[in-house]
């Protein structure tokens, strides 16, 4: 990502921080799933 910030290669700079927010946005799904089967206790009542 720095190497095309550098270039100036606007296109694959976009394409590469829009890559990156779907990863994190995935990863912060698995997540909270994984949170949800570990801590059921916490959601038993489905608040929270």
């Amino acid at each position: 990502m720095v190497e095309a910030q550098n270039r100036l290669n606007t296109s694959t700079l976009y394409a590469l921080m829009i890559m990156a927010a779907i990863i994190g946005f995935a990863i912060d799904q698995v997540l909270r799933v994984v949170e949800r089967s570990l801590t059921r206790w916490r959601y038993k009542d489905g608040v929270s």
